[in-house]
């Protein structure tokens, strides 16, 4: 282990003195809440990409009207 890179991205340590098996049960029950939480942030920025995504598809598909009386689909 001397030699292995850190993740930056993972803030959870391997624990390197034998801990209780409680000690670990709720250490990977707080890493499971952590993980969870992630994904709920993750999936609330994936819906308002997506609500995102829409909105400019919307305004690419909108009619204008000219004032000659005709209308013009404008797509980007």
């Amino acid at each position: 282990m001397k030699y292995q890179k850190t993740n930056t991205h993972w803030p959870y340590d391997l624990p390197s003195a034998p801990h209780s098996a409680g000690y670990q049960q709720q250490q990977t029950i707080d890493r499971l809440a952590g993980l969870e939480l992630r994904m709920e942030q993750l999936i609330r920025a994936i819906e308002v990409n997506n609500e995102l995504l829409r909105t400019m598809q919307e305004q690419q598909n909108r009619v204008c009207t000219s004032s000659g009386g005709g209308s013009v689909i404008v797509r980007m």
